[in-house]
């Protein structure tokens, strides 16, 4: 399609004068003044290639139309070339700061200012490809990331499940840690907004929360799943399911982006470290312990307190959220502790909604 040139000026022989320099290649519009000008652009704003914009007219000078399209941003779409009777550098950098992609002076000559305009139009005009060939890789770039996303979800999830397959769970576990983790992170976010806590940390943080028992697959079956009370020995050995899915999260570094990779190795690790520091394996203490280990760790004991293990019946909810309050659990951070009460409800009706 045949584009064209808008030519602004209040002077009719210069209006003819550049039209007759381009009518052979474009269509032409022209205006004596800036709001003519304005009106056209708004009619022909998919057809205009470039505006010759005369600075002194009648109505609205070229200054004041500069200013219109700069402030509806119609100068990224379309270069402007200023042109003048006045040669002082002040009117030229005046131009330029308002946005003019070229100043040619009066008396023109008509070959240099063919060739100016059409340089700038072919400039442009290879700029906005370059742009759409930027955004057309960013939208490839994010549907493979958008991609990776799924891929690495699945997989945790596939050997998450692994885990609580053989821990006689069907899945669930996994999935009530998922959404209570969701809701704890989520009220963490709004009770202590100076966190750091947004969206797109939560998502990493409820996905990596799925591998917190990935360690589980290196406990023998005699001591995963005994009914009974455990021995100091065996107790050892189920404590090393920590350091033990760390080894196991290297095995798939390969797939995993980095922060994705962090807050898994964290929660792996240290979901059983507790607040006074007499947790495992490291026993860490205040905030020494990663925020996304303390959320998936509360989490962890509550959905292991409400739950029928086949060592222990399944407490009510009642009474499992006083044990974690009275600290009969161990000790959590008053602020994990206060989203524990602010989140109460909504984790019950969670928990209730995901049981077989």
């Amino acid at each position: 399609m045949r584009k064209s040139i808008l030519i602004v000026d209040d002077d009719e022989l210069n209006r003819e004068l550049l039209s007759q320099m381009f009518e052979d290649e474009y269509t032409i519009l022209m205006a004596k003044n800036g709001k003519q000008a304005i009106s056209q652009l708004d009619e022909h704003m998919e057809d205009i290639a470039v505006v010759l914009l005369d600075l002194i007219m009648p109505v609205l000078n070229g200054y004041q139309v500069l200013k219109v399209l700069n402030s509806r941003k119609i100068l990224d779409e379309i270069p402007v070339v200023l042109i003048t009777a006045s040669s002082d550098e002040q009117t030229e950098f005046t131009c330029y700061t308002l946005g003019a992609s070229a100043v040619i002076t009066k008396p023109f000559v008509a070959q240099i200012v063919r060739q100016r305009v059409y340089n700038i139009i072919e400039l442009h005009r290879n700029a906005d490809a370059l742009a759409k060939k930027v955004e057309q890789q960013r939208e490839r770039i994010h549907e493979q990331r958008r991609k990776m996303e799924i891929f690495n979800e699945k997989l945790i999830d596939v050997v998450s499940n692994i885990v609580e397959f053989r821990d006689l769970e069907s899945g669930a576990h996994v999935k009530r840690v998922k959404g209570l983790t969701r809701i704890m992170a989520e009220t963490y976010m709004k009770l202590y907004p100076e966190s750091g806590l947004n969206e797109n940390k939560i998502n990493v943080i409820v996905r990596a929360s799925a591998l917190h028992d990935i360690g589980k697959i290196s406990i023998p079956d005699s001591i995963l799943l005994k009914p009974g009370r455990l021995t100091d020995e065996e107790r050892e050995i189920m404590m090393s399911h920590t350091t033990k899915g760390c080894e196991i999260l290297k095995l798939i570094d390969v797939v995993q982006d980095d922060e994705q990779m962090q807050a898994a190795h964290d929660i792996c690790r240290h979901h059983h470290e507790r607040h006074d520091g007499k947790g495992y394996p490291d026993g860490l203490k205040e905030d020494e312990i990663p925020l996304s280990a303390q959320l998936v760790s509360i989490v962890d004991v509550y959905d292991a307190l409400v739950c029928e293990r086949v060592y222990k019946k399944a407490f009510d909810k009642e009474t499992a959220y006083n044990m974690i309050q009275n600290g009969e659990c161990g000790t959590f951070s008053p602020k994990l502790l206060k989203c524990f009460e602010y989140a109460r409800r909504e984790m019950e009706e969670f928990s209730d909604s995901q049981k077989d």
